[in-house]
């Protein structure tokens, strides 16, 4: 069972990770963020998840049968890293998802997507 800080902190300990933020896409709001952002700026960052967020779970093509809007991860291979976005489960009036900047030369990418999911499930059982 893991508090927002302690499960940045795992988080950060995934190695070639940069930069993690906590964000309500709903709002686009950071919740709690640790590290760096690609732009310098956690608003800025929190507000492009939300984005991500919104244009995959809008898209018919990703909807899932019986159960839209339900995914696990979204994985993105930039120049300047990899970026994870992991859905956490709903908490009554909000929706949070984990946001991991991943290094591509120190990072793995499995690796840091299995350790994510796995920090971002105990986070919600607390």
């Amino acid at each position: 069972m893991l508090d927002s800080d302690e499960c940045l902190q795992q988080v950060m300990a995934i190695r070639g990770a940069l930069g993690a933020t906590l964000v309500d896409y709903t709002s686009g709001l950071a919740v709690r963020s640790a590290g760096q952002m690609p732009s310098q700026d956690y608003v800025c960052a929190a507000e492009g998840v939300a984005a991500i967020v919104h244009a995959t779970l809008g898209s018919a093509a990703l909807a899932t049968v019986g159960r839209p809007g339900q995914l696990d991860d979204i994985v993105i291979t930039a120049g300047n890293g990899y970026h994870l976005l992991h859905f956490l489960a709903d908490s009554p009036g909000t929706r949070l998802v984990l946001y991991l900047w991943l290094d591509r030369v120190l990072g793995n990418l499995a690796m840091a997507q299995r350790e994510l999911s796995f920090t971002a499930t105990e986070l919600v059982a607390g």
